[in-house]
């Protein structure tokens, strides 16, 4: 499991594991899940981080993080790698306000 991968919950939809990777012994992870970007739920830019897969636009909805278990985690469908400077300013936002 590596944080900021992106995977396929059966009946869930997509998620981003927004946790360490230092605590990868746990069996739970912290996703937050993908919303396609424009659903009202996730306008708030600073909040929610856009990413593209396969062409379609989501946000990352980090005010609907939560814990699974990873052995729900079993398709990686991508990687949010490259918007991790966002998604933890987005993080820090939703913990600290700022």
């Amino acid at each position: 499991m590596a944080q900021f991968a992106i995977y396929r919950i059966d009946g869930h939809g997509l998620v981003v594991d927004c946790q360490s990777d230092l605590l990868s012994d746990l069996r739970s992870r912290v996703v937050a899940p993908l919303r396609e970007a424009g659903e009202d739920s996730v306008a708030l830019s600073r909040l929610n981080p856009c990413i593209k897969i396969d062409g379609v636009a989501y946000r990352v909805a980090t005010q609907f993080l939560r814990s699974v278990d990873r052995r729900f985690l079993n398709e990686q469908v991508g990687s949010a790698d490259e918007i991790e400077r966002e998604i933890k300013a987005a993080l820090d936002m939703l913990i600290s306000g700022f």
